[in-house]
């Protein structure tokens, strides 16, 4: 029997969030706190992916402009938190979580270009880390409407973890969803399933949908 696909959604999206913080903010374990090298920051670009990210450190005093729709209580907390973060992140620029987190509050306040910064310069001190890439593509795809970059973004997150099933559900549920290319969702689907990607065989699952 077929499954539905929004319990399939449903259930990969609870097991992804179980792995994250309470908040919900997509950031994983900060591979600095393994004893991963210091990148070296500068304003010389660096290959990641297909395109070039400047290792530039984001503007941190960037305005915090809050929407009128905020009551003055989330205002007021919004605008606490990303002067917090921002100031532990001129501190430690190093921090991949600490840069997600930003992300997630300036696009959380309608900020997107600065959450696309934090994003740009998560991928480039952790190229190996799919978030980031997955962050920017589901801005780019669903709030910006901006579909070349969305799949690039999605594609480069695969790059960036070949063993991500999550990855590859995300890309197959925008090729499906917002391109409506069937073919390209199962491409994609296929690779991660050839790929080692699907131990939990909820790709296979998809792909039958």
């Amino acid at each position: 029997e077929t499954m539905d696909f929004n319990k399939i959604k449903t259930t990969l999206l609870l097991l992804f969030l179980a792995l994250v913080a309470a908040a919900g903010f997509f950031v994983w374990q900060d591979l600095g706190s393994k004893g991963e090298k210091e990148p070296k920051i500068s304003n010389e670009a660096s290959e990641v992916g297909t395109g070039q990210i400047e290792l530039k450190i984001p503007d941190l005093d960037r305005p915090i402009n809050i929407p009128a729709s905020f009551s003055e209580k989330d205002r007021k907390a919004v605008i606490l938190e990303l002067q917090q973060l921002s100031s532990s992140l001129k501190d430690s620029h190093n921090f991949l979580n600490g840069w997600l987190q930003l992300g997630i509050l300036r696009k959380h306040i309608g900020d997107y270009d600065g959450a696309l910064e934090a994003w740009n310069f998560a991928g480039a001190i952790r190229p190996n880390n799919a978030t980031s890439f997955l962050n920017s593509a589901d801005l780019y795809a669903y709030y910006i409407k901006d579909r070349k970059k969305a799949e690039e973004s999605f594609l480069i997150a695969i790059r960036a973890e070949p063993d991500s099933g999550f990855a590859y559900f995300q890309t197959a549920s925008f090729y499906r969803d917002v391109l409506k290319d069937d073919i390209k969702a199962k491409a994609i689907l296929e690779q991660g399933i050839s790929a080692g990607a699907d131990s939990t065989g909820d790709l296979k699952s998809f792909l039958n949908l």
